[in-house]
């Protein structure tokens, strides 16, 4: 008669056991989660305070033919400060992401050149004799796409070489 209350113990040990362990691996889960939730909240805000635009005119004749740069200004529209040498931005031209050192950026209106700060302006040189099938420069008569993004946030701007 003893043997029934020990057995019903034993279970009741056992199913004590197996909650905890459950409860612990749902609490890890769930700890997971919550931080990527985080994190991606953290990175959408980043990405909605994140916004420029390209305030160039494309009939104004950004390409310069004597030294083969294509030059851009760009104003920071959004409330996201920015580097003020333009390393915050991902540029494919025609196709053909732009590697970091053909790039040259510089702040034309800024308060302390420290940031790339709203309102402010970042003339963009693109030297585009570095970029592959334009060693020689661009052919005139002919159309180019240039596509920036930062932070999420996604600039294009055609022009066509005169």
């Amino acid at each position: 008669m003893a043997s029934v209350p020990v057995s019903h113990l034993i279970l009741f040990i056992a199913s004590l056991v197996i909650a905890a362990g459950v409860v612990g691996t749902i609490t890890t889960g769930v700890d997971r989660v919550s931080a990527a939730v985080e994190d991606a909240g953290i990175d959408a805000t980043e990405q909605l305070r994140t916004d420029v635009t390209v305030i160039s005119d494309a009939s104004a004749g950004v390409y310069n033919t004597s030294n083969h740069n294509v030059t851009l200004l760009i104003k920071n529209t959004g409330t996201q400060r920015l580097h003020p040498d333009g390393s915050d931005l991902d540029i494919v031209f025609d196709g053909a992401y732009v590697p970091p050192g053909a790039i040259e950026g510089q702040l034309v209106s800024a308060g302390d050149g420290a940031a790339w700060d709203r309102g402010d302006v970042l003339r963009l040189t693109i030297d585009v004799t570095q970029l592959e099938g334009t060693e020689n420069g661009l052919e005139s008569g002919t159309d180019h796409r240039v596509y920036l993004t930062v932070n999420g946030d996604e600039e294009l701007f055609q022009f066509r070489v005169e």
